[in-house]
C-alpha cells in the first residue's frame, strides 16, 4: 500500500471497533405512551355545591320539613345539619360513622358543612369556633324521626331529576320506565343486653338511568320475623307492599318491572295484570319447571323465532343468538319467553327470560338488552354499597328506626354522588387514566376537608353521563 493511504482499523473481538464520529446522538422517543395528567380535586367541593344546587336546589327545605321533636332554643345544630351530617357521613364513604367523625371538625369542613346547610354560624351564640356535630348526636335525632317522612326525601329527588327529563332517552321502547326490584342484606344486626343480634333485609326500588346508573325509589323492610302476625316475613310479601306503595307515589307511570328468578311466580303475575305494568323476570330452571320445560320444547319447534346480534362485554364484542317462544303457561297466565345465548371472549352463557311483552324480531334485542340485562345494575348498586365505603351490611346503630333512616340516606348518598361522579367529574377528569369512583370520592373529601368552598359565581355547565366501565 502507498504511504498516503491510511490503513484500516481492524474489528475487535467486542464487535465493530471503528470509532464514533462528531455528529450529536440520534434522538429516539421513550418507549411507552405518555403518562396522563394528574387529577386536581381542589375544586370538587365546589362543583358538589353546583350539582346539588342545579339538581336539587330544594334540598336543604326538605330536611327542614322533616318532623323535629327538639326545643329549638335549646339546639346548637339544626335539624338540616344533623341530616347533613349523615349524609356526609355516606358521601365521603368512610364505611363507618367513626370514620366521619375522626375529620368532622379539621380543616375547612366544618366552614364547608355550614355553606352546605345555607346556614350562617352565630358566632355571639355559639361561639367563634365553627364546629360540625358528632354522629352520636345525629343517630339519636334519627331514632326520634319516622322512616316514612325521610323515605319523602329520595322520592322528591326522583320525581325533581323527572321533571329535569334526564331519564326521557331511557325508557324502554320510549313509554316504559324501567324500574328493578330486588331484595338485599340491610345490615347484620348489632348486639343488644336483650336480645342476640338479628339481621336485618330491605327491598329496593330502582330507576334505571342513563349509562348504567340506578337512582333509588323506595326501600321496603323487612324483618325475618313479623312481629304484627307473629310468622316469617318473606321478600314476596314485601314485594307486594312496595309495589302498593310505588302504585301510590306513580299512579300513572308506564312502569316495567326488571326482576330477577325469585319473582316469575303468580303473586308477581296478578299484580303487574291489576296495575297494567310490564316485567321482564329471569327465569331458572328450577323455579318453574313445567313452564320451563313447555319453554324449552316450544322454542326448537319454532325455527324462525330466532335473530342473532352483537353487544360490547367487559371482554370484547360478545356474539348473541336469540330466540323466543309465544304463550307459555305459568298457571293461569300466558307469557312469552326469550332466549339468549352468548359467545364472548372469555366465556358462555345462556341467559332467559320470561315477559308480558309481545315477542317478536323488532324488539327482541331490545328487550334482552335494555330489559333483561339492565336488572344487573341493581347487583351492581349493592356491591358498590357493600365493598366501595357506603357501609351497606354495616350496622350503624342498634335502633330499627334510626338504622332505616340511615339506610334511606344512604339512598340519598348514592344518588347524589352518581350525579356529581358519573354526571361531572368524570368528564373534568377525563384525561386522567384510570380514576375509580372511590379515588374521585377521596379528592372529593380532601377538597372538603382543606380547601375553603369557592362562593364566587356560578360555574355553567350540565349533567352528562360518562360510564364508569
Amino acid at each position: 500500500m502507498g504511504e498516503g493511504v491510511q490503513a484500516a482499523e481492524g474489528a475487535g473481538s467486542q464487535g465493530d471497533g471503528s470509532k464514533p464520529g462528531n455528529h450529536s446522538k440520534a434522538w429516539r422517543r421513550a418507549p411507552g405512551r405518555k403518562p396522563g395528567p394528574a387529577p386536581d380535586g381542589r375544586s370538587f367541593g365546589r362543583r358538589l355545591v353546583e350539582v346539588e344546587r342545579h339538581c336539587f336546589p330544594d334540598l336543604n327545605s326538605w330536611f327542614d320539613g322533616l318532623p323535629d321533636p327538639r326545643r329549638q332554643e335549646m339546639c346548637t345544630y339544626s335539624g338540616r345539619h344533623l341530616w347533613r351530617q349523615i349524609l356526609m357521613t355516606f358521601l365521603t364513604r368512610g364505611g363507618s360513622r367513626n370514620a366521619f367523625d375522626g375529620d368532622r371538625n379539621s380543616g375547612s369542613l366544618p366552614e364547608n358543612m355550614a355553606l352546605l346547610c345555607d346556614t350562617p354560624w352565630d358566632v355571639e351564640r355559639l361561639g367563634a369556633r365553627v364546629t360540625v356535630t358528632c354522629s352520636e348526636n345525629a343517630t339519636r335525632h334519627a331514632s326520634r324521626v319516622a322512616t316514612t317522612a325521610v323515605a319523602a326525601i329520595p322520592l322528591h329527588m326522583v320525581r325533581r331529576l323527572m321533571e329535569m327529563r334526564l331519564f326521557d332517552s331511557d325508557r324502554l321502547f320510549g313509554r316504559w320506565w324501567r324500574v328493578a326490584i330486588d331484595g338485599t342484606l340491610q345490615d347484620r344486626g348489632h348486639d343488644t343486653p336483650e336480645a342476640e343480634a338479628r339481621y336485618r333485609y330491605v327491598v329496593e326500588a330502582k330507576l334505571v338511568g342513563p349509562c348504567g346508573t340506578m337512582f333509588h325509589l323506595m326501600s321496603e323492610f323487612m324483618d325475618v320475623r313479623d312481629p304484627l302476625r307473629d310468622k316469617e316475613d318473606c321478600e314476596l310479601n314485601a314485594f307486594l307492599r312496595i309495589t302498593e306503595r310505588l302504585r301510590k307515589e306513580f299512579p300513572h307511570l308506564s312502569i316495567c318491572l326488571l326482576l330477577d328468578g325469585l319473582y316469575p311466580v303468580r303473586p308477581v303475575f296478578d299484580r303487574c295484570a291489576e296495575y297494567g305494568w310490564k316485567f321482564i323476570a329471569t327465569l331458572r330452571e328450577g323455579r318453574q319447571p313445567l313452564a320451563w320445560a313447555e319453554a324449552v320444547e316450544t322454542m326448537m319447534m319454532s325455527p324462525e323465532n330466532v335473530g342473532k346480534g352483537t353487544r360490547k362485554g367487559e371482554d370484547g364484542t360478545v356474539e348473541q343468538t336469540l330466540r323466543w317462544t309465544h304463550r307459555v303457561p305459568f298457571g293461569e297466565h300466558e307469557l312469552d319467553v326469550l332466549f339468549s345465548g352468548e359467545v364472548g371472549p372469555a366465556c358462555a352463557s345462556l341467559w332467559v327470560w320470561c315477559t308480558n311483552f309481545g315477542i317478536d324480531a323488532d324488539n327482541a334485542y331490545a328487550l334482552a338488552n335494555s330489559g333483561g340485562r339492565a336488572r344487573q345494575g341493581i347487583e351492581n348498586v349493592f356491591n358498590v354499597e357493600t365493598n366501595g365505603g357506603f357501609g351497606l351490611e354495616h350496622a350503624y346503630c342498634a335502633d330499627n328506626t334510626a338504622a332505616h333512616n340511615y339506610h334511606v340516606m344512604m339512598q340519598v348518598a348514592h344518588t347524589l354522588a352518581q350525579l356529581l361522579v358519573n354526571g361531572l367529574l368524570r368528564r373534568l377528569t377525563r384525561a386522567c387514566r384510570k380514576l375509580t369512583d372511590t379515588k374521585l370520592t377521596e379528592l372529593l373529601r380532601s377538597s372538603l376537608q382543606y380547601v375553603l368552598i369557592d362562593t364566587g359565581p356560578p360555574w355553567c355547565g350540565q349533567i352528562r353521563f360518562v360510564s364508569s366501565a
